[in-house]
C-alpha cells in the first residue's frame, strides 16, 4: 500500500515593488501631476528586460572577444614554430 503525502504550498503573490511605481506613476500622469512622456512611465515595467538583455550581450561580447584572441594566439604559435 503507498503513501501519499500532499502538501499544502501557499503562495504569497503580491503586486510587487515595479508594479506599484508602475501603478505611482501612471495615476501620477493621469492627474496632471507628471510632466513626462508615457514611455518613460512605464519604464519600470521594461527595465528590468533590458537589463537581463544587456547581460546576455555583454556575455556574448566576451565570448567573441575570447574566441577572437584564442584564434590570434593559435595564429602565433604556429607562426613561431612553424606549424601548418
Amino acid at each position: 500500500m503507498a503513501h501519499v503525502v500532499v502538501k499544502n504550498v501557499f503562495r504569497k503573490e503580491s503586486i510587487g515593488f515595479i508594479g506599484l511605481l508602475t501603478i505611482a506613476l501612471v495615476s501620477a500622469k493621469v492627474k496632471g501631476l507628471l510632466d513626462i512622456e508615457w514611455l518613460w512611465v512605464f519604464a519600470p515595467l521594461w527595465w528590468p528586460a533590458f537589463f537581463v538583455i544587456g547581460l546576455v550581450l555583454a556575455f556574448l561580447v566576451l565570448i567573441i572577444i575570447t574566441l577572437f584572441l584564442a584564434i590570434i594566439v593559435l595564429n602565433a604559435v604556429k607562426i613561431v614554430y612553424h606549424l601548418t
